[in-house]
């Protein structure tokens, strides 16, 4: 099992959960595939391997080890990625630590309209609905996926790092450099200039430069399970 079980890991591009594993291993228990996994990680220790197996959003995944970040990412500099703008980034640690919340709240936190930058995290399943509030007009609640937690590489909320003031560090970029550093980005004062100096208007850099959509007044859908 202990080999079925690394072959999945390796070969997925999402954490497999323990139910998801279950079915993929009929018969097998609970207990049995922990251990299995924890003997994996053990091998893996033990050989010096640049990889181990990882656990967060929810399930296990091999990844390579931290310390051999840097020369991952130089292989990977020259892409081109989509990211998250200044405003992406408020509103999505708003919802992060305040959900469930509706875009008003969000609104009333920010000072300024969210309908875009919400739009732009729904479509990157980084944020979805979960419902709707009892306040007039029953307003659609957001929150984050598994996909967010994917992201951060965290098992669940409960590792969110305490942010008493989520205004004070999106504003000040000695904050925001810390924040990133507990969730293991760590960032540099040239990637903190261009971040502040990224016009609030645009939620998510596109390589086609495509605008977000408008907002959709859509029903609510199951949200994906966190732990």
């Amino acid at each position: 099992m202990k080999r079925e079980i690394e072959a999945l890991l390796f070969a997925t591009d999402t954490p497999l959960t323990m139910a998801r594993l279950k079915k993929l291993l009929p018969g097998a228990e609970t207990t049995e595939i922990r251990e299995a996994i924890k003997e994996l990680d053990n091998l893996y220790e033990e050989a010096e391997n640049a990889f181990t197996v990882v656990e967060f959003g929810g399930g296990w995944q091999i990844a390579t080890r931290p310390e051999y970040s840097p020369i991952v990412e130089r292989m990977l500099k020259g892409r081109r990625f989509s990211r998250l703008s200044k405003a992406g980034l408020e509103v999505l640690a708003i919802i992060a630590y305040r959900q469930p919340l509706t875009r008003l709240e969000v609104d009333e936190i920010r000072g300024v309209n969210s309908s875009g930058a919400i739009s732009t995290l729904t479509e990157r399943n980084l944020a979805t609905v979960v419902g709707r509030s009892q306040a007039v007009g029953n307003p659609l609640l957001y929150g984050t996926t598994r996909e967010f937690l994917n992201h951060l590489g965290l098992k669940g909320l409960g590792q969110l790092p305490d942010l008493p003031d989520i205004e004070g560090v999106m504003d000040d970029p000695e904050q925001l450099k810390q924040f990133a550093s507990k969730i293991g980005r760590e960032v540099s004062d040239e990637e903190l200039e261009e971040y502040f100096a990224t016009p609030e208007t645009h939620d998510m850099d596109f390589s086609d430069d495509t605008p977000p959509a408008a907002e959709k007044d859509q029903e609510p859908k199951p949200n994906h399970e966190q732990s």
